[in-house]
């Protein structure tokens, strides 16, 4: 979220909560894959190609995408008549607006692992797009004083709308639950911690630990869900932060490898430049 919070126009976020993307702003989700984050995504008009943990997703008219927060996201390909709208937000602000309501099916967290695309009716899609452009609106009226407040009212109503619409279409049949993948549930629980963990333990044997499983396991799930070793997914989330601090001139260098808790400058420029093929400094020195 910081991540991308800090590429986003004012007119398109809270804080580092919550951000609302567009077709005029797709580079955002193709620039980065988003980890960490609950990623809703409702296509209008158009088709759109994405990649949830490495594989092929397809997205057309009337396609909701719901992301939850230890899942990996981004963009591949669109077309050049796409229209859709992407809330890209995090589980603590919507508990916060949500105050302990669970709208939507039972289970529905559970099935979005095996699933995460729905296809839905018009005129849900046209609901929810009405909800997402009072939500578009507001965010972009800067001067409104209490511009929080109601894009958080907004959002509430939007998921709560939402929940409403996939109950009365009955979303998730009961002879599909048996497709449930105890790998994707394994996958999920591993980004979970690999977000919440990779700055101080790089060790692929820690999530094994954590997970209560072997390393050559969770290196076959993990390899058959992204195509990359666990290790891999690891440093793909210790270069992106280092990209991101790197950005910001009035860090040093010697404070990035303190944060990223490498032993020292050296080990941070040598694990740098195994990826990018220059030294954390002439990348600096690189940046527009």
């Amino acid at each position: 979220m910081q991540q991308l919070c800090s590429f986003a126009q004012d007119v398109r976020k809270i804080d580092d909560k919550f951000v609302l993307i567009n077709a005029d702003d797709i580079s955002l989700v193709q620039k980065f894959s988003l980890i960490g984050c609950r990623v809703m995504l409702l296509v209008f008009s158009g088709k759109m190609e994405a990649a949830v943990n490495g594989r092929k997703v397809l997205l057309d008219r009337c396609d909701f995408l719901d992301i939850l927060e230890g899942t990996s996201f981004n963009v591949v390909s669109f077309s050049p008549d796409l229209d859709f709208y992407c809330m890209v937000t995090t589980r603590e602000f919507i508990a916060e607006v949500l105050q302990n309501i669970v709208p939507g099916t039972k289970d529905y967290f559970s099935l979005l692992l095996v699933n995460p695309v729905l296809h839905i009716s018009a005129n849900a899609t046209s609901k929810l797009f009405k909800q997402m452009r009072l939500i578009a609106d507001m965010l972009a009226d800067l001067d409104h004083n209490y511009r929080s407040e109601m894009v958080r009212t907004y959002f509430k109503a939007y998921v709560l709308e939402l929940g409403n619409l996939l109950i009365k279409e009955q979303h998730f049949p009961e002879p599909e639950r048996h497709v449930f993948a105890k790998k994707d549930t394994l996958m999920a629980s591993f980004m979970d911690l690999v977000w919440k963990n990779f700055r101080e333990r790089k060790e692929v044997s820690f999530y094994a630990k954590e997970l209560c499983i072997s390393t050559k396991h969770l290196s076959r799930v993990v390899k058959s869900c992204t195509g990359k070793t666990p290790h891999q997914v690891i440093d793909a989330e210790v270069l992106g932060l280092a990209i991101q601090l790197l950005k910001n001139d009035d860090i040093m260098i010697q404070q990035i490898a303190d944060i990223l808790h490498f032993s020292d400058q050296a080990a941070f420029s040598k694990f740098f430049r195994k990826y990018i093929n220059m030294s954390p400094m002439e990348y600096r020195r690189n940046i527009d």
